[in-house]
């Protein structure tokens, strides 16, 4: 089995608040998105995506909260792609988009206030011999406050 390793930055403080956190090939992308918000503080009630490009909005795929993705009609992102972040496995995700390490992804939570978070594929490992659940395995700063003014977050 494979597994990838991540170090998810907070975008406003990337020296400050990390995580490293491991996750097997055939774990879905919502399962990895779990573990992050507890790790960093974050609650599950408001619509999130992982994407592909640093300007967050303009990736060109969008992997989606399961709720959104139900919703949407199409398919299709400002010119994109999108898919179900419940459906999608890692492995799938780092398959399409041809990830390597040092590649990097970023995601965005709760569309009003845009906590912002990158990830960048530290390191791949093959033939694991289990899959592997998504696991913080090393980290750096506490977890925000997510309901506390903007200003006083960190």
């Amino acid at each position: 089995m494979t597994t990838y390793q991540f170090r998810v930055k907070f975008e406003y403080a990337p020296t400050e608040l990390w995580r490293d956190i491991i996750v097997g090939a055939d774990r879905t992308l919502d399962e990895f998105q779990t573990v992050l918000n507890r790790a960093v503080g974050l609650d599950q009630d408001h619509l999130w995506f992982v994407g592909t490009d640093q300007d967050y909005w303009d990736s060109d795929v969008q992997y989606k909260c399961p709720s959104e993705f139900e919703q949407s009609s199409d398919g299709l992102v400002r010119g994109g792609e999108e898919y179900d972040a419940g459906e999608t496995t890692v492995g799938q995700m780092a398959r399409r988009l041809d990830l390597d390490e040092h590649d990097r992804l970023c995601y965005l939570f709760d569309y009003g206030d845009e906590w912002r978070f990158y990830a960048i594929l530290k390191e791949i490992t093959e033939d694991e011999p289990r899959d592997t659940e998504p696991a913080v395995v090393n980290r750096k700063g506490d977890p925000v406050d997510q309901y506390a003014p903007p200003d006083e977050r960190l």
